[in-house]
């Protein structure tokens, strides 16, 4: 890298995690291209050379903060690849909790308003980093799918019709579960919203006091949300 494009993606780095440090001070409303450029000696202008816009930098962030929760998802999953499915989905699991613990700013910043509203604005780098993350459920799904555990007869007959030609159009988009069945699409969209539901509550406060216990309590939510799509018996 010639010296001229180091210096300027350490300005981009370093405008970037002064938006951090303002995102774990006071949430995606404190981000202020202003303030950052007070704190790093800039000319607002400056900023603006780098990052045209507050959305441009909340994309940035977003696109970096999936990509990161991504490579943390595959290296486990990559890891327990010799498990079975329903082991490799609680250590994906427990790496997507960890990473949310680690980095709790970010990761209101991702699936919250700001990051939702990012993703839905279609942007292609914001799309492509959130896709990586949903591919590894997709990858997990699969091969739950190829094992024979997942109950997708069961789960495609609660289907409802429209809700069907919704998942048919998914399917169609062909962003890694182009290959599933409806009702192993629609198996990934519950236990993503268990995933991130339980998450959510720990991090926001509203897990119940006297269950203090939120590892074990995590672990015995992943672990019946997937058992709850499998074919009887399943242990």
């Amino acid at each position: 890298m010639r010296r001229r494009d180091r210096r300027r993606q350490e300005t981009i780095d370093d405008i970037k995690d002064t938006a951090r440090n303002q995102l774990a001070d006071a949430g995606p409303a404190g981000i202020s291209m202003r303030a950052i450029a007070r704190h790093l000696a800039m000319t607002a202008s400056a900023v603006h050379y780098y990052f045209p816009s507050r959305q441009a930098l909340l994309d940035a962030l977003v696109v970096d903060g999936f990509t990161s929760l991504a490579e943390a998802l595959r290296t486990t999953y990559e890891g327990a690849a010799p498990r079975p499915p329903d082991e490799q989905w609680l250590a994906v699991c427990q790496a997507h909790r960890a990473w949310a613990l680690d980095h709790q700013a970010e990761y209101l910043l991702l699936y919250g308003h700001d990051g939702a509203c990012a993703v839905k604005q279609r942007n292609p780098q914001v799309d492509q980093a959130f896709s990586s993350v949903v591919n590894v459920l997709f990858s997990i799904m699969r091969r739950a799918v190829a094992a024979g555990e997942i109950d997708t007869e069961r789960i495609e007959a609660a289907i409802p019709a429209s809700l069907r030609r919704q998942l048919a159009t998914w399917r169609d988009e062909d962003d890694g579960g182009g290959d599933l069945p409806d009702g192993a699409l629609a198996a990934c969209m519950i236990t993503y919203a268990q995933l991130h539901g339980a998450i959510t509550l720990e991090l926001l406060g509203h897990v119940p006091p006297p269950l203090a216990d939120y590892s074990a309590l995590f672990d015995l939510e992943m672990v019946h949300a997937y058992a709850a799509l499998c074919r009887p018996p399943f242990t």
